[in-house]
């Protein structure tokens, strides 16, 4: 049973968890017959490890993904293409010309939820494929990121509620014939698909064991993810508790939304009311049903942050020459105010630690909803 402060949640059994995994080698060669498709550097910033007090800390920068701002590509991109091929009752090799061709003759139709980055992923792989799109974004959502979906060739429909909403009415309007859904969260009956885009972030991983490997010689000892309904967190916690060594993993969210803290505290997963946040491809109310088992048991430590450390990340990332959007800088805000203010309850963060914070968003613009009660005034 974890131990918790106001501010973060520690699972000290974490540390001895371990999860059995096994990667599936072809999403990697998958990922790589994207249209401009490269590794995403990892970035080491020896400026932030010497004032925090650590080894080494490195950003895995995916500001750039297969000419997309974000990594959602490596999810969704994995996920459309499964769910097609077995619609279309075509194998896995197949090329993306010989699937458009199948997709086209049956007249299938994407569907999905998002506020931000996981629609305009789906929708530019339905591009690739040639197959419509509806994606339902929640009606807080920015309309410079509703005309970003739109630009990739999709119908953006705005649903008369938050995000737990959105989904909700593309799961209800998906179910037609040759309707598939394609949500990075699962649900009572939806799991499958939401696997496999878990599954297609393991190309992220993958790459940075490597990159970390070359640069130090050695492994990461604490790495960094944004939670929002907890997809991509179960990719790094399934990953990297599956390694032969040790590696402790810090899940973020924002204060106004922090759903899995919540949840771990409870012990149980709860749906909590969000608010507006600059984060906003974290601003989720529920954690994802097939995240939470391993969440629970594989989160070292799970904090939530404000907009304006977030926002501050932002610029001083930029300082360093990394553009990233406030859900990029999430993990930096945390890493921070924990080495600050937590570093003796959080003994694996320390001199000798090799930190990877995962930077999950290109550069972006958004509005600081309350500039008073941030504190930038």
């Amino acid at each position: 049973m974890g131990s918790q402060h106001t501010d973060i949640y520690i699972n000290p059994q974490a540390h001895s968890w371990h999860h059995d995994a096994n990667t599936d080698r072809r999403i990697r060669h998958f990922h790589q017959r994207l249209p401009g498709f490269t590794p995403t550097p990892l970035i080491r910033v020896d400026s932030i490890a010497k004032e925090l007090g650590l080894k080494y800390v490195f950003v895995k920068d995916e500001s750039h993904r297969a000419n997309l701002p974000a990594f959602k590509i490596l999810g969704a991109s994995w996920a459309t293409y499964r769910a097609v091929t077995r619609a279309v009752g075509l194998s896995t090799d197949v090329s993306f010309e010989v699937l458009a061709d199948a997709a086209s003759e049956k007249v299938i139709k994407i569907f999905a939820a998002t506020d931000g980055n996981h629609g305009r992923a789906v929708a530019r792989m339905a591009r690739i494929l040639r197959i419509q799109a509806d994606v339902f974004v929640p009606s807080n959502l920015e309309q410079a990121t509703r005309d970003l979906i739109a630009g990739e060739g999709a119908r953006v429909i705005v649903a008369d509620g938050d995000y737990d909403y959105a989904v909700q009415q593309a799961r209800i309007n998906s179910e037609v014939p040759n309707g598939i859904l394609i949500q990075d969260t699962a649900f009572e009956g939806y799991t499958e698909i939401a696997q496999w885009i878990v599954d297609g972030y393991s190309t992220m991983m993958i790459e940075t064991e490597e990159q970390v490997r070359e640069a130090t010689g050695g492994t990461a000892d604490f790495v960094i993810a944004p939670a929002g309904v907890g997809s991509f967190a179960q990719a790094v916690v399934s990953y990297w508790k599956s390694r032969p060594y040790p590696c402790s993993v810090m899940a973020v969210e924002p204060d106004s939304a922090a759903c899995l803290k919540n949840s771990l505290t409870k012990g149980e997963p709860i749906t909590i009311a969000t608010e507006n946040t600059i984060m906003a491809g974290l601003n989720c109310g529920t954690v994802s049903s097939i995240a939470w088992p391993i969440l629970q048991k594989g989160v070292d430590i799970s904090v939530s942050v404000s907009d304006r450390e977030a926002h501050e990340g932002v610029a001083q990332f930029k300082a360093l020459g990394i553009h990233a959007g406030p859900c990029g800088t999430a993990s930096y805000a945390a890493l921070k105010h924990i080495a600050e203010q937590h570093s003796k309850d959080v003994q694996s963060l320390n001199p000798d630690s090799t930190v990877v914070l995962f930077c999950t968003e290109g550069e972006r613009g958004y509005e600081m909803l309350d500039r008073k009660k941030e504190g930038l005034l």
